[in-house]
């Protein structure tokens, strides 16, 4: 009896293990069914941007592209204020918290000199990854290279222009000449019909206006700050001298704010609309939109028109206006430079283009500038067109950050009248050739220890 009841309890715990034996198996079946359901991971990249239109014309790029790839883009916004110091120490430093950078092609030597940027070449080269035909490198009005290899693509291109009071106005001014005679006429301190304050208005704060905005009178004058090729300095010769005493006479003479080193883009901008200058030169070509927006009695008015030159001995006109991009570059730190090239891609390619051309920027591709869909919309795409064909751009030299504060404080002694232009240019041309100097056997030793 006893070995029978034993036998039953063996039966029924054999049965019972081989019950949770099969429930086991269920149960893991539906743990496998429900893991594979779980959607994979979202593929992200990070972009580094500064705020202002630029990054609101860009987020309208990354809904495009979220929706083409299903790769999520994440924006770190900084302030104006911050943004140069904070990418530069990032940057420098390794992080790899941001994919992907915007920075001014200026800023393509320094980072690209410390492999802080990754070069392009490989990713545009790659038929896998980009379709060169429809990418359409030539179309670029400038690509950003160092020693040969392309280390950025530009999404935005900037370049000045001449703003005058048509109305007030009948012949746009040529030469800078001219422009003088005109902003004489149109400030009340010598005219006291004059409608404006003053005759000529131009930004000059630093970091972003100083430097760039005398660019532009400096070439037109036949003079430069210096060679990118062998850095040699130019600031002290006659012809960057004479740029400087044409800035000076402005200033003396009153046609200028004289709290002119305050004034920046915004300003400028406001004393236009506000009808307080007969005209802006050298300024920014982004405010053309902007003021054709404003609700202003004299926005109709408000015309562009091609920088002023200097004319030679033979009568032939010298214009060169200033011009630089704002371009995308990938961290070469990113843990995710693949994904990364694609939105940088398609954010500098001609569908990014032309969807931030729509949100109000100004994309560096000729196709798009010169579209027929922008001729009445945006009239100001063929005067870019006919200026960045004549126009240059800063050196793109390791050292640039110093070059322009030595080159924003001689500026500035000028415009305060602290010292004349020869005097201070001289000054700021023997600190160039030291920085140059030094800047140069840091180099030799650094090559000679590889």
């Amino acid at each position: 009896m006893k070995r029978f009841k034993y036998n039953g309890l063996m039966f029924i715990a054999f049965v019972l293990l081989l019950i949770w034996a099969l429930s086991s198996l269920v149960l893991l079946d539906q743990v496998t069914i429900e893991t594979a359901k779980v959607p994979p991971e979202t593929k992200k990249i990070k972009v580094l941007i500064r705020t202002g239109t630029e990054s609101a014309a860009m987020r309208q790029i990354s809904q495009a592209f979220e929706a083409e790839t299903g790769i999520q883009v994440e924006y770190i916004e900084l302030g104006r204020d911050v943004y140069f110091t904070s990418v530069g120490t990032q940057l420098l430093a390794g992080t790899d918290s941001f994919d992907i950078v915007s920075v001014p092609n200026t800023s393509i030597a320094q980072f690209a000199s410390a492999h802080a940027i990754l070069p392009l070449d490989s990713f545009i080269r790659n038929p896998h990854l980009t379709d060169l035909p429809s990418f359409d490198v030539d179309d670029f009005l400038s690509v950003y290279r160092y020693q040969g290899a392309t280390y950025a693509l530009p999404t935005d291109i900037s370049t000045h222009f001449l703003y005058y009071r048509s109305d007030l106005i009948s012949s746009v001014p040529e030469t800078w000449d001219d422009l003088f005679k005109e902003a004489r006429k149109y400030t009340k301190s010598h005219n006291p019909e004059s409608p404006t304050t003053w005759g000529l208005a131009m930004p000059a704060v630093v970091p972003e206006e100083r430097s760039k905005i005398f660019a532009s009178l400096l070439w037109s004058f036949g003079g430069d700050i210096l060679k990118e090729n062998d850095g040699e300095v130019l600031l002290d010769q006659q012809e960057s001298i004479q740029a400087g005493e044409y800035l000076e006479q402005l200033v003396k003479e009153k046609l200028v704010p004289q709290d002119m080193l305050s004034w920046d883009f915004s300003r400028t901008r406001d004393a236009l609309i506000s009808g307080e200058v007969a005209m802006a030169a050298p300024y920014w070509n982004s405010a053309y939109p902007m003021i054709k927006q404003a609700a202003s009695p004299y926005t109709d008015s408000i015309q562009i028109s091609l920088i002023p030159g200097t004319k030679d001995q033979n009568g032939n006109l010298r214009r060169i206006p200033f011009q630089h991009g704002w371009t995308l570059a990938i961290n070469a730190s990113s843990t995710n430079p693949l994904d990364a090239w694609k939105f940088l891609e398609f954010a500098t390619g001609k569908r990014g283009g032309m969807i931030y051309a729509q949100r109000g920027g100004i994309p560096a591709r000729r196709s798009i500038l010169s579209d027929p869909s922008f001729k009445v919309s945006r009239p100001d795409f063929s005067l870019i067109l006919e200026s960045i064909d004549i126009a240059k751009a800063e050196p793109s030299i390791t050292y640039y950050p110093a070059m322009v504060d030595i080159e924003d404080k001689a500026l500035a002694k000028i415009v305060t009248l602290y010292a004349n232009p020869r005097e201070t240019f001289m000054e700021a041309a023997h600190e160039l050739r030291q920085l140059s100097g030094h800047i140069k056997k840091n180099l030799n030793r650094t090559e000679e220890n590889r």
